[in-house]
């Protein structure tokens, strides 16, 4: 740490300098490629590297209604809307029990699916929530060694 605290930068500056000074037959060509291959180098990293890419146009859609709406047709609307989304919620909640219930953690929804119930009816908060049925794709390790070893009478003998 000593050798760090008296630091005297002044004389490697001071080198530079006399040797830039100096007089050389291509010391302006050299000095050319020297920009010309530092600016390229960071011009590729800028471009190629690291790319930017313009923001493209969107277009949004946004519903567009008549003037001459009823309010029970607003009201309607907004039912729909609250229905459709209690549906999703709910089936997003099913999910959420399954992972849960894997996990081994607990996992209370009996507000919320009273809640379902109330909006959707019964009926069709049910088959929101129905779980599905696992699909099987093969035998686990248990499953084979739960079996048995195969018959003896089925294997051929190697020779």
């Amino acid at each position: 740490m000593r050798m760090f605290s008296n630091m005297d930068v002044t004389g490697g500056f001071s080198d530079f300098w006399g040797y830039i000074r100096e007089p050389r037959p291509h010391r302006w060509a050299i000095w050319g490629v020297a920009i010309a291959l530092t600016w390229f180098i960071f011009h590729g990293v800028s471009e190629y590297l690291i790319p930017y890419e313009k923001p493209k146009a969107q277009i949004i859609y946004f519903e567009n209604w008549k003037s001459t709406r009823s309010e029970s047709e607003i009201r309607a609307d907004w039912v729909a809307r609250a229905k459709e989304t209690t549906r999703l919620n709910a089936e997003k909640r099913a999910e959420f029990q399954r992972l849960a219930k894997s996990l081994g953690v607990e996992y209370d929804s009996t507000e919320a699916d009273r809640v379902t119930r109330e909006t959707l009816g019964d009926a069709v908060a049910a088959a929101a929530m129905k779980k599905p049925e696992p699909v099987k794709t093969h035998s686990t390790l248990a499953e084979r060694a739960a079996r048995g070893p195969r018959a003896a009478s089925t294997a051929k003998p190697q020779p």
